[in-house]
């Protein structure tokens, strides 16, 4: 984006200045593609997106889409090797986990099949490998956006007590 609203440049940081501002313009690192009506569509984050197996390109944000139904508190896509300290993050190996928070009370049992069926309207390269049950609030910024990092260092760091569920 560029325009006199945008920042300058971040204080007393000029290489993450030089990074963020090229040429004047501000990379806010979202994806998007342009449809034929000329509308622009944004389909992610370029720093949340996970690479599989197979090559493909997965927006977490897409899948969380298509889960919007399943009847939790909330819930967020990692990649799977992200959140297992066993695994080593590297591009192309990833399969897809998410990390689902149930509302008070409510057994998790009957998350497993809302996953699966969430799942099957899903390419097959989008489908969620494990799910995991988390029990605290996810950290969240101001704009109420999920802290992606924050939460899988909560789900490393709690490792121990955690156990990755198959999708069905």
């Amino acid at each position: 984006m560029r325009g006199p609203t945008v920042m300058q440049g971040y204080l007393d940081a000029p290489e993450l200045s030089a990074e963020a501002l090229v040429d004047g313009w501000l990379r806010t690192g979202d994806l998007g593609s342009i449809d034929a009506a000329g509308h622009l569509k944004l389909v992610g984050r370029k720093k949340n997106m996970i690479v599989t197996e197979g090559g493909k390109n997965v927006y977490p944000e897409d899948v969380e889409a298509a889960f919007a139904r399943i009847d939790c508190e909330e819930l967020c896509v990692f990649a799977s090797g992200y959140l297992e300290p066993e695994l080593a993050r590297k591009p192309g190996v990833d399969r897809l986990t998410v990390v689902v928070r149930p509302k008070a009370g409510q057994p998790p049992a009957g998350l497993a099949a809302q996953i699966a069926a969430a799942n099957i309207g899903l390419a097959d390269f989008k489908r969620v490998a494990s799910y995991l049950i988390w029990n605290e609030e996810f950290p969240r910024t101001a704009s109420m956006k999920i802290k992606r990092e924050e939460l899988a260092q909560s789900v490393r760091d709690g490792a121990a007590a955690v156990q990755m569920l198959a999708a069905g």
